[in-house]
Parts: C-alpha cells; structure tokens; sequence
C-alpha cells in the first residue's frame, strides 16, 4: 500500500519526524528551472580526507558548505553530503549567482549510498544559510537544526531563487523569540519557498519583508510560530498558496503593509489545547487569516479552509480578520467581504493530509497561482474516487499541502507457496489486491532470479520454477491506471541445495605479546560453500553454557570463551540451514592453567597444633585475583615439638596422604611446593605431628586460566653453578655472609627474557650450620629461602625465582663458608614451545615401601635407578605431558646421599634434586620432565638403599595443553 501520510500531532515529536514531513519527493515548484550541465562540488564534513583547500571532487570533498559556496560557479551543484554522526554548524552566506540557463544549485539529498540528508545547525550569531545579492539560485533538500530560535535562512537583495523541500526543526521555546525560519528581505524578487516544513522553534514560520515582489509561498507544511506562520508585509504579488498552516499560538497566515496576491488552497488548523502551548504561546486570539485594511483591496482569497481542534471550554477562535473586521465562520466572511466564496470551515482538524470523505479533498482550485502538479512529499495530484469533485480546473488537487492519495490493500496472502523446498522448486502466489477508490488494477510479480516479471490482472494466481539453488526474494506490484502502485516483497524463499551445507570447528588458545590466557578459547568457523543456506548457528562450549553465531556470514566467523576451570572441553557446533537440515561439528579444548610470578613476601606465620589444620584464606595466599586455581607456596618451620609432615589440600576435600614437607625438633626446613585451590581460593595445612610446629608461608607464584600469564620449559637438569668445580664462573667455596651472581639467560637454552628460573640449590662441604636465599639481579629484588643445613650437611632445596635480567644472586647466611651448587630444571617465559599446568587432586603415585608406583616392595638401592610412569593416570593426560610437579621424600635414611631426577631415556645427569642426611626424613619438590615415553627416572646417589615416596600434585602439557 501507499505510503501513510503523517499526522502532525501536539507534541514535540514533531520534531523528530523531520525525514517525514521534510518531504524527499521527486516533483519541482512550478515552473523552477531544473540544475545546470556544470560540476558537482561535494561537502563531506564527517570525511577523513575532506580539505577546504582542495577543489571538492567526491573522493577529496570540501569540508565546509561556505568553502563550496566561495567557489561554485554557474550551472554548478553542490551536494552537501549528511551523517548521522554530524551537523554542519556554521553560517554559509552564498554572493555568487547563477543564470536563467545555468542556475547554481546547492542539494542536501541523500545520495543512493544511503547517507543521510544534511543538516546545517544555526549558529547563535547569524543565520545558518544566507542568500545575498544573488540570483538563479535553487537550494533543496537541506535539514536546518535551529538550536539558537534565531532566524534560519535569509534571503537578502536577491531575486530568482527558489527554496525546495527545506526542513527547518528544532523543540519549542519556552520563551519568547524573535526568529525567522525563513525570511525574505524587502529588496528580494521572484523568490518561491516550497514544499517545506517548518516546526515551532522561531517567531515567524516564513515572512517576507516590504518592498519584496512576486513571492510565491506554496505546498509548505508549518507548525506556526509564536507570531506567524506566513507573514506578508508590503510586498507585491505575493501568492500564498495550498500551505498546511498549524496554528497552535498566533495568526497562521497574514498580509498587511499594502500588500497585494493571492490566498488560495490553504488549510490552517486551530490547536487550542496543543502541548506546545507554554507560557511563551498562549491560547490563542488572533485570527487565523488577516489580511489589513491596506491591503485588503489588493488580496483575493477562495479556497481556503478553517478546521478546529478544541475543548469544549475553549472559546470559538475568530476564522478571519479582513480590513479590520473579525468574522468567526467563513460564511459570515464571505457574506461581509465578497471574498472565499468556496472556503469551508467547521472541519475536524486532520492530519496534515486529509482524511478519506474529507471535504478538503479534490476541491482546491486548480489555476491558483502557484499551485504545483505535486504535493509536498512529490505525489500527483489525483482524482478520489470516493469523493466528488468541488473545485476549480482540472488535476483534482485537494487543499493544503499533502494530497489524499488512493489507499491500496495488498492480501496477506499474497506470499510464494511453499516458501522452500529444494531446487528445482515450484511455488504458487495469489494476487489479490484491492483499491479503496475501487481502481482497475495491474499486476507485476518478479520473483528474484532474473526471469521476466509476470504480469496480469489480480485474482489469479501465478507460478513459478526456480530451476537454481539459491535464497530469492518475490516482489509483488500492483498498479492504477493512472500509476498510483503499491509493492509486497517476500525476502526468502529457498530453493536449497541437494545436501545441507557443511561446517567446521576449529579452536586455539588465546595468546598476547607472547603471555597465554589457558582457559580462554578462540574458535574459528570457516564459511559454509553456501551460506546463504545458512539458517542458524549454535556452539556449544561443553561447559553447560553456549553461543548463538551469525548465520550469514561470508567469511569465517572468530568467538570467544572463558571456561571456568582447567579442563578438557569438547565444543560442538550446531548448524541448520533453512530447510531444518542440521549438520555438527566438534573440537576439543584443553583449558589449563599459565604461571603468574609473584614477588616473594612473608604471607603469614602461624604454630599449628598436633594434628591440627590451619586454614588458609585466598587473600593470604593471594590468590584471589582471577582464574587462580593453583599457588606456588614455600613452606618454611622452625620450633617444631615432634618430627612430622605438613599436607597441604583444597579446603573442604578429604585430606590425602600425601606431604609437601618434613619437619623435626631442633632444625628449621624450607621447600616450595604446589597445591590446588578451591573456587574461593582456600587452602587448608595439616600438621600431622604429635606435637606443635611453626610455620611461615611466602606465595611464590600463581597457575591462573584467565590470566595472561607465561608458559613453562622444562630442560634436562644441567648443573649452571657449582664452586667446587668453576663451573659457572665461581671456582672456591662462598665465604659466610657473602654472595655471587649467576647468569642464566642466555645459557643452556634459557632465553635472555625469561621471566623466572625454576632452580635446585644446594650447599654442600658446609663448615657451620646456616642457610642460603636466592634474589633477582635487580632492584625490584624478590628474595626466597634456600636450604637450611648443619654444620657438614648437603642440604638442597628447588625454588622459583623472577628474573629481569637473567640474573639471580645467591648469597651465603651462614657464618661459615660453604660450596654452593645451582642445577637448572626449567624457566617461565613465552609460549613458543611452552607448556602449562593442569593441577590435580593431590595423590602418592610411588612407596617404596607399598609397592605403589613399581609394584614390588622395595627400597632404592644405592647407585640404583627407578623408572616411574608418570602419564596416563591420576588424572595426568597419556600423551602430550612435558613435566610434572613432584613432592619427593626419603624417609628415615639409614646413610647420607642425594637423589637424581631425570627424564627415562637421557643420560643421567650429576645435579641434586633431593638431598638427604642419614636419620633424617627429607621432602623436597621437584618439577621433573618425562620422557618420550611418560616415565622419569629417579637414581639414589647414596652409599645405601632408601625408601621414596613421590606425590604427584599436577603436571605440564605441551601448549596448547591436552
């Protein structure tokens, strides 16, 4: 059907409708000359490459109207181009002139890319267009924002120009103004405002100033102003002609100064209780038409109407106002004047068009000057067929600005059956179609592939073979003779291919400037061969939550996921195409956690009770940032009452058998270790002596899956320091208080930016008791504790150390001196060939003593080498594992020696990994990488056999983990 004729209500919505009411339509003013053969200068104020210097082509454009309006010449156009981004707020004054042949024309119409119509905002200081002394000028199309009330275009000393399809909007003041929407100084001629809308933010809608001649003011819809809607004053042969004049405060149309013309075809409408009226536009008196005594002899008007909108309270509003005298019906003005012999009144106040059987319709006077074959949105004039015809001439228009059009009624079922199937697919559309003025009807049916339209008479139906796979697109018009049409398009229908459309899943981790963020997926779907196909798209990420995705993409769709925990994730992709085919694809997501390094502090010290727990917060392990699902802790005691072991275990789980370190009377131990966390982050700290023991707990470092965060590498133990043999740089034992530098970075395949070393330190040959700390080689120093030890004791401890330079510095606490050995068991850094950690529930996977782990019962014998597989088990994936994270103890040693930790199938290498004293039970970590085959090696170093145990806490796998 027909587009719908706004309806100009009582609020300031009004203003919003400004693409509604400002027309757009194709139609000319009578008689205006059309734009000349010369260059289009565009103006692109939102453009990244606009320059006012240039010369305003459309791929450099002018970044100012007034740039333009300098430089335009005649038969020039210039296209001021709109964004909904910008206005253009200046004030543009045009002094250059076209001619009679080649006019000068400035647009402001959309362009076919689908821009916006511009928009010019009033400046407070002059108005925002301003014609001076110029000629053979047409401005159309152009939006005015007038944000100041203040007056809008101004037509100075100029004649021949034409002002076409302007919208001028702005809210209502509040308070009174003095502007004019469009103004026409008494030194201008043959100026035509037309097919303009003017809301309520000035005084005066158009005026038009004395001593201006042949002024046509036609087919304009206005919201008056505060003191006139059109406002004549001594001006000659001024024609006001089929205006929409909404009169909410002051007269709508009036004429005084000895002006002479014409008033014919207009329609104004009394809004007496209008929401625009404010203290500013009261309830209005004034009459609707006044024309002065002066000029009453030179003005002829017919074919004017009065309509109404009132309350019952209001009082009855004086119509006409004619030399003086006040008429309130326009019987009563036509009997007391001889003027509007067919104007009518006592109407209902329409819309800005007129309702079906409106007695406005087809009763204008079709020869008043200055009324245009087409109404203000561009439609032609056209005969109602409803309605008999009372006016004057032919074209049939109706009064005011807008012209009832006939109202046709498309079926809604009107649509192709059946709307899919696969090709070749046959479907059937009903053309039925009905004109309210019950006009003979064509049809056209274009069905979107390319084949001639069908044409025929409504009612029977029409088919069609679409012999192609593919989505089309049915459009349906139907015609009056006299081309009134109206169109019904049907945008999918699918002939589908013979087999659904595939998919694909692909994912990958996240990486940034070479960090991990483990748990967050990056999933890939590459385009379908037919995504039109295509209906819709669900991906599942296996952990209970999913995604809907773009159906309709070209090129390959990229989401993303954060899972919640470290994990092993199957992701399945759901795709139905339009005819409810479905087809599926699944990848899998190995969610896990990368290493956060923490400066190392003093978190908290407390004694535990015999058997008793301590529970430790996520704020003291610091592990309540996001994703933590695992701490890197070490564990110093000190005033133990009894020997024992510490275990460490999520808080809220059955505690396991396992320990993360020794204690006994009369020494102070340290050791790192890793235990997972709860969702809350806590952790609970078993003392499992009979007697009471004090512990102090640095973090070290964080295993985080929504942080990004580094990738572990774990080597084949090498020996980087060790004074007793200058390996390292350092060829004597380290004097008690003092301290050497190790370099690391940039040896033994440690990287120069590695983030921390994960290093094994031992004091050996040492001459009285004391202990060693490990620092980075900077000034932001992070500081662990390595082992404590007696006099004559090998004591070893593994740490975890930041680095900024690939430095650490390892300094002897003792009194004595002491030779000091650093093995290299992996670093922390980028991705590229990385791994990371997925923690497990803590679990013994080796007892000498149980069988567990070899299945036999029996110790390690001295210089003896035992094979343990590490893979497959204990929730430890079977393939991909490059290390894993160990607690190692040796209890109750009958001799003194030291453990060797290697992957199965390499050379055993002579670095510590644990360090015992005979009679002591020792517990050390040890993060150890596999062998190809998933086994590690452990070789007891000592001159007798010993029992070991091995408590798996979690493992690494190669990046991305799984």
């Amino acid at each position: 059907m027909h587009r719908s004729r706004p309806a100009v209500g009582l609020s300031l919505a009004l203003v919003v409708a400004v693409g509604v009411m400002g027309g757009g339509g194709a139609g000319r003013a009578a008689a205006d000359p059309g734009p000349g053969p010369g260059r289009t200068l565009y103006v692109e104020n939102y453009s990244a490459v606009c320059s006012d210097s240039g010369t305003g082509t459309e791929s450099r454009p002018f970044c100012t109207v007034q740039a333009a309006a300098d430089v335009v010449e005649p038969g020039d156009t210039v296209r001021v181009l709109g964004s909904s981004l910008s206005a253009y707020s200046q004030a543009v004054t045009l002094t250059r002139s076209g001619t009679s042949d080649e006019p000068i024309t400035i647009s402001g119409a959309p362009l076919p890319s689908s821009r916006s119509q511009a928009v010019l905002a009033t400046p407070a200081s002059a108005p925002a267009l301003t014609l001076k002394g110029v000629h053979d000028v047409r401005v159309e199309s152009l939006a005015f924002s007038d944000e100041h009330h203040a007056d809008v275009v101004a037509v100075t000393g100029s004649d021949h120009v034409t002002l076409d399809r302007l919208t001028v909007a702005n809210s209502a003041p509040t308070v009174a103004v003095t502007g004019t929407a469009i103004g026409v100084d008494g030194t201008s001629s043959d100026v035509t405002v037309a097919r303009t809308s003017i809301y309520a933010g000035t005084a005066y809608g158009v005026r038009v100033e004395p001593g201006a001649a042949r002024v046509t003011v036609t087919t304009n819809v206005i919201l008056t102003q505060q003191r006139g809607g059109i406002a004549v004053s001594g001006a000659a042969d001024t024609d006001v002609t089929g205006n929409t004049v909404f009169a909410p405060c002051a007269t709508a149309i009036s004429l005084d100064g000895g002006s002479s013309g014409v008033v014919e075809n207009n329609v104004t409408a009394f809004l007496s209780n209008g929401s625009l009226q404010t203290g500013a536009c009261q309830t209005p008196t004034a009459p609707l038409y006044a024309v002065s005594a002066d000029s009453a002899s030179r003005v002829t008007a017919d074919y004017n109407a009065v309509t109404h909108q009132q309350s019952s309270s209001a009082p009855a509003r004086t119509e006409y106002s004619w030399a003086g005298a006040s008429y309130t019906t326009s019987g009563a003005f036509r009997d007391g004047t001889g003027q509007g012999a067919h104007d009518i009144d006592g109407i209902t106040a329409p819309p800005a068009t007129p309702s079906e059987h409106s007695p406005l319709i087809d009763s204008a006077d079709a020869t008043a000057p200055g009324e245009l074959g087409t109404d203000q949105e561009g439609h032609a004039r056209v005969d109602d067929l409803l309605v008999a015809d009372t006016g004057n001439g032919t074209g049939h228009p109706d009064r005011g600005a807008l012209e009832r059009q006939d109202t046709l009624t498309i079926s809604a079922d009107d649509d192709p059956t059946p709307p899919k199937g696969l090709a070749p697919l046959g479907i059937s559309m009903k053309t039925d179609a009905t004109s309210a003025w019950g006009a003979a009807l064509t049809y056209s049916a274009d069905f979107g592939d390319g084949s001639a339209p069908a044409t025929g008479t409504p009612g029977t139906p029409v088919s069609h073979t679409y012999t192609a796979p593919g989505r089309y697109t049915t459009r349906i018009t139907f015609t009056e003779p006299d081309g009134t049409n109206a169109e019904k398009s049907y945008a999918g229908v699918t002939a589908g291919t013979a087999t659904p459309p595939g998919t694909a899943l692909s994912v990958a981790a996240d990486t940034a400037a070479g960090q991990v963020n483990g748990g967050f997926a990056r999933f890939t779907v590459p385009a379908p061969a037919d995504p039109w196909e295509v209906g819709y798209r669900t991906l599942s990420f296996g952990d209970g939550t999913q995604d809907n995705l773009p159906a309709d993409d070209q090129g390959p769709t990229q989401t993303t996921h954060q899972y919640p925990a470290p994990g092993t994730y199957t992701a399945t992709l759901t795709q139905t195409d339009l005819l409810g085919r479905t087809t599926t694809a699944r990848t899998t997501f190995h969610a896990a956690d990368a290493f956060v390094a923490m400066t190392s502090q003093y978190d908290t010290e407390k004694t535990i009770a015999a058997h008793g727990v301590l529970k430790l917060s996520a704020a003291t392990l610091r592990a309540d940032s996001n994703g933590a699902d695992a701490v890197q802790l070490q564990l110093a005691t000190s005033n133990a009452k009894a020997s024992g072991t510490l275990t460490l275990y999520p808080h809220g789980t059955t505690r396991p058998g396992t320990g993360d370190a020794t204690f006994e009377p009369g020494r102070t131990t340290t050791t790192e270790t890793t235990v997972k966390v709860t969702p809350t982050g806590s952790v609970d700290l078993y003392n499992g002596s009979s007697g009471a023991v004090t512990v102090n707990i640095a973090t070290v470092g964080l295993q985080s899956h929504a942080q990004y965060a580094d990738t572990y590498h774990p080597v084949a133990p090498v020996r980087l320091l060790d004074t007793r043999t200058g390996t390292g740089g350092t060829r004597s034992p380290v004097a008690g208080g003092h301290s050497l530098t190790l370099t690391a970075g940039g040896t033994h395949g440690v990287p120069a930016n590695a983030t921390a070393l994960v290093l094994d330190v031992t004091a050996t040959t040492t001459k009285a008791s004391g202990d060693l700390t490990v620092a980075t080689h900077s000034t932001n120093d992070s500081v662990v504790s390595g082992p404590y030890w007696t006099t004559g004791q090998t004591a070893t401890t593994q740490v975890v150390i930041p680095v900024y330079d690939g430095k650490v510095v390892l300094r002897n606490e003792s009194k004595a001196s002491a030779n000091l050995v650093a093995d290299l068991a992996g670093w922390y850094g980028t991705t590229a060939n990385g791994s990371e950690f997925l923690p497990v529930t803590p679990a013994r996977i080796l007892s000498t003593r149980t069988g567990a782990g070899t299945g036999k019962v029996a110790r390690l014998a001295a210089h003896g080498t035992l094979k343990l597989k590490v893979t497959g088990a204990h929730g430890v994936p079977a393939t991909g594992v490059t290390a894993v994270d160990l607690n190692l103890t040796v209890p109750s040693p009958s001799g003194s020696g030291y453990l060797v930790a290697y992957p199965d199938g390499t050379s055993r290498p002579g670095t510590y990994a644990l360090s015992f004293a005979k009679g002591h039970t020792t517990t050390a970590r040890a993060l150890v990488r596999t062998g190809t085959n998933g086994e590690i090696d452990l070789y007891n170093a000592g001159s007798t056999s010993v029992d070991v145990y091995a408590d798996l806490v979690g493992d690494y796998d190669v990046f991305p983990a799984g």
